[in-house]
């Protein structure tokens, strides 16, 4: 009888350890992406240091994530793509916005973020989580954007 208590202990706990483990970085919940950006129509990207933010689609093929996308043409000169909703307070309408010393902030809880590195983390305000990336496919003139 003592062995099958044992037994189960270590069988509760290993299903404890396996999944209280996360190594989710991000609290934005799943959400259907599907863009593309023209660079000869989206001028703006173009230039090292810019970012473009959508929020609503173009045509009902179109899929702008949980709260938005932020496009930065990073300084390392590649394009990422973020979603524009803060994970610290993890709502569709509370989106970051992109500050004049080229990092993102929230309006609400002021969690500021780095972006132009191409990582979404955190570096002041409450948040621990990074924004929620989204993966960027550059084929020519468009970048293709799909999560």
């Amino acid at each position: 009888m003592m062995r099958l208590s044992f037994s189960s202990i270590i069988i509760i706990a290993v299903v404890f350890i396996l999944f209280g483990c996360t190594t989710d970085s991000t609290t934005i919940p799943l959400a259907p992406v599907n863009l593309q950006v023209n660079l000869l129509q989206a001028t703006t990207l173009t230039a090292i240091g810019a970012t473009e933010s959508y929020t609503t689609p173009n045509s009902s093929l179109e899929a702008l994530g949980y709260g938005g996308i932020l496009v930065v043409h990073t300084l390392s000169d590649s394009y990422v793509a973020f979603d524009l909703s803060c994970p610290y307070e993890a709502q569709q309408n509370v989106r970051v916005v992109v500050q004049s010393d080229l990092t993102a902030k929230c309006p609400v809880c002021g969690s500021v973020y780095r972006i132009m590195d191409g990582t979404g983390w955190p570096i002041s305000g409450p948040s621990r989580h990074k924004l929620k990336q989204y993966h960027v496919y550059p084929d020519g003139n468009v970048l293709n954007i799909t999560n």
